[in-house]
């Protein structure tokens, strides 16, 4: 009778004490974990502060050997690598994927290539909104740009070191094709160097890709 009446009361009188003392305890612990947790995960130290989340430990890939840099927003190395700076916060919908498609798409490059860094706090990012699906809508016609300036940059390299105009000069699975054949990589190129930069009238005035190319 006594055990039926302690399963349906939950605890004797005499227990009961020492049942809330271990709820509050349990509690406290708890809200002390989540609070570690928060800290350890929402502030990380200035150094790894930037995240690549494909790479060991978050840490940024680091370019292999020089790099071209046509805005903050991206640079393609030595090895034809491309790493694109993403300001939005990932929380679970994979927005660095969505903007890094975008410019990849509009430089010509392939995906497999890619890379992504979360960046840091710094004011050089400007405003860095998550929210209201804002993310793909602000950062469409910026990463565009950003993109057909390094595809310019590319070709322009491509036909200096050709001989032969602009003209007729396609970009395509990170591989820069003459009209006669010839072919080059991102990172071949790069590699053999590559100081364009572009003022901001500049940005806005490059053409870009046919939405459905």
């Amino acid at each position: 009778m006594g055990k039926i009446d302690l399963i349906k009361g939950g605890a004797t009188s005499a227990s009961a004490p020492a049942t809330a003392a271990a709820m509050a305890v349990s509690r406290r612990g708890f809200l002390v974990g989540m609070a570690a947790s928060v800290a350890m995960f929402g502030f990380p130290r200035d150094a790894l502060a930037a995240m690549d989340p494909a790479q060991p430990l978050g840490v940024p890939l680091e370019p292999d050997g020089a790099a071209f840099e046509p805005t903050i927003w991206y640079w393609i190395d030595g090895a034809g690598r491309i790493n694109v700076n993403i300001i939005n916060a990932e929380m679970g919908q994979h927005v660095g994927t969505g903007v890094a498609r975008i410019l990849a798409a509009e430089l010509g490059a392939n995906w497999d290539d890619v890379d992504i860094t979360h960046v840091d706090s710094d004011a050089k990012w400007g405003t860095m909104v998550t929210g209201g699906s804002w993310s793909i809508w602000m950062s469409w016609g910026i990463y565009r740009q950003a993109a057909a300036a390094g595809r310019t940059a590319l070709i322009e390299k491509a036909a200096e070191i050709w001989g032969i105009p602009v003209a007729g000069i396609t970009v395509a699975d990170s591989v820069v094709r003459g009209p006669d054949g010839r072919s080059a990589s991102f990172g071949e190129l790069v590699s053999a160097g590559i100081a364009r930069s572009f003022t901001e009238d500049e940005l806005k005035a490059l053409p870009l890709r046919p939405v459905s190319s």
